[in-house]
């Protein structure tokens, strides 16, 4: 895996709706398979299973679609939120458009989920019939680097967090604590709460990214941490 153009994809990336209805070579859908295969997990212990489907087997516009599925345990939507974004970002950086479906499952009677599993996120993608990347970080409505963090000294790794997609756009994640010693939570919602643990995965991979871009490594745990007032904790990371 590329996780340098994977970063660097971070900073252009743009949610594509407009699609051309032809298919991708099947040599572009066996490249991406290969891709799948080699995802880093945030929680390895979760069981999952990542299929690609096409336009018939879920409602989009797209011609293909990438379907998240897995195991019902603690972590289960962030870890799938985590290995999509690394799906998200190489379609990006291979120019192939994509764009995250928070509420859009495949039909039932075309495609059954894996036993023991649940589906938690599709991402449809195609060739674009749009632009589909931005110039700068100035093109992106986001949030300040203040409003999603409170430790200035990091502000040049998480410029790449403040950039993550999230549904609605809300960016519900803070990171709190130190440089080398980070604590991640989100805004509670009850309106949001599902997608919200897939964003703060997404947020998670970005910042993962951001850190490797450094030359450092980050280290994820998830035993329970003080965090800010009304913020639920979702993992810890230990910068090193």
């Amino acid at each position: 895996m590329d996780y340098e153009a994977l970063y660097e994809a971070i900073f252009h990336r743009r949610s594509v709706r407009k699609y051309d209805s032809a298919p991708l070579p099947d040599e572009t859908i066996a490249e991406l398979a290969e891709v799948i295969e080699k995802l880093i997990p945030l929680r390895p212990e979760i069981q999952t299973d990542i299929r690609i489907l096409g336009p018939g087997d879920i409602r989009t516009n797209a011609p293909h679609c990438i379907c998240v599925y897995s195991e019902k345990k603690e972590g289960h939507r962030m870890n799938a939120g985590f290995l999509a974004e690394q799906i998200d970002l190489y379609l990006s950086s291979k120019n192939i458009g994509a764009c995250w479906l928070g509420t859009t499952k495949p039909d039932k009677n075309k495609v059954a989920a894996p036993a023991g599993m649940e589906w938690v996120i599709s991402l449809c993608f195609g060739t674009p019939a749009q632009p589909m990347h931005r110039e700068g970080a100035e093109q992106f409505n986001r949030k300040s680097l203040n409003e999603i963090s409170s430790i200035t000294d990091l502000f040049h790794v998480l410029e790449a967090v403040r950039l993550a997609p999230s549904a609605m756009n809300k960016q519900p994640w803070y990171f709190s604590g130190t440089a080398e010693d980070v604590v991640v939570s989100r805004k509670k919602s009850l309106l949001l709460g599902n997608l919200n643990q897939v964003d703060v995965g997404i947020a998670l991979c970005c910042f993962f990214l951001a850190v490797k871009h450094q030359g450092k490594n980050a280290e994820f745990s998830f035993e329970p941490q003080t965090v800010p007032d009304k913020h639920i904790f979702m993992a810890r990371a230990k910068v090193v």
